[in-house]
């Protein structure tokens, strides 16, 4: 039986509101030279005074930290430590963050053009907005080579998420009454802690039909340790059978291999 810590809720006591701040972007980074600069520039040509900027950095050696830093006060917060992995980072920016709404990405993920734009449009124009948990939109999935491989992210169902997360961390708006509600990233889980997350309640979600973020597939969340941590938020939760977790098991760890033939089949 796995036993795992509780995540501690966000204290309302401890946040900083800022009447301005609507979008809280939160960038985890470790030895990201080479996609740090898409990532943030991404950003940059879309920051207004509504969206704040955080990047936490795990400790680089490269020079991931020589190029934030060239970007003086576009970043409103840039810290620099050791952490236990990108959710012990999330978790370290959600507790400074000012916005209403919090974004998580990775350093090689980044934003197509208007997407700001789009998200802040919707949420001046949504009249219960202050109700909806996420909104998701689609993101464009593509291989190391930048090479286009297919559209991902569906509508939020419950009955469906709890087999397999079908929205992406980088597309989806996250209330922070959320975090005060179920607390923060579990950090027992290294890969799918936002999965984990985002099980914990039957969440109240709207949905963009548009792509606005891209993201590199090839990390963590797609090889088979990916997998089987998966399995176990599933194993946490127990709101599936032991049957039909393991069916899942098997198929993206079967489907895992498959694709890596194929890819040396295909070179």
């Amino acid at each position: 039986m796995l036993v795992l810590a509780v995540c501690p809720r966000l204290s309302t006591n401890k946040i900083r509101y800022n009447m301005n701040t609507r979008i809280s972007i939160i960038v985890a980074t470790y030895n990201a030279e080479n996609t740090i600069k898409r990532c943030i520039d991404s950003i940059a040509c879309q920051k207004t005074n509504e969206i704040e900027l955080l990047v936490i950095d795990g400790g680089s050696n490269d020079r991931t930290m020589d190029i934030l830093k060239s970007y003086g006060n576009l970043i409103d917060i840039l810290k620099s430590e050791k952490d236990k992995g990108v959710y012990d980072a999330w978790n370290k920016a959600l507790r400074i963050a000012t916005g209403e709404w919090i974004m998580f990405l990775g350093a090689d993920d980044y934003f197509l053009p208007d997407a700001m734009s789009l998200y802040l449009d919707f949420l001046q124009g949504k009249e219960d907005v202050d109700s909806i948990d996420i909104i998701c939109a689609r993101c464009r999935l593509i291989d190391e080579t930048g090479k286009y491989l297919r559209t991902f992210g569906t509508p939020y169902k419950r009955e469906i998420f709890v087999d397999k997360m079908e929205i992406s961390h980088g597309s989806t708006l996250h209330n922070r009454k959320l975090f005060q509600e179920v607390g923060e990233f579990n950090l027992d889980f290294k890969i799918c802690a936002d999965y984990e997350f985002l099980l914990r309640k039957k969440m109240s979600s709207f949905f963009i039909d548009r792509e606005i973020f891209v993201m590199q597939v090839g990390g963590m969340s797609s090889s088979v340790k990916g997998v089987f941590d998966s399995y176990r938020v599933k194993q946490h939760h127990r709101i599936t059978s032991q049957y039909r977790n393991l069916y899942y098991l098997i198929k993206g760890t079967c489907g895992y291999y498959c694709k890596k033939v194929w890819y040396l089949v295909k070179k």
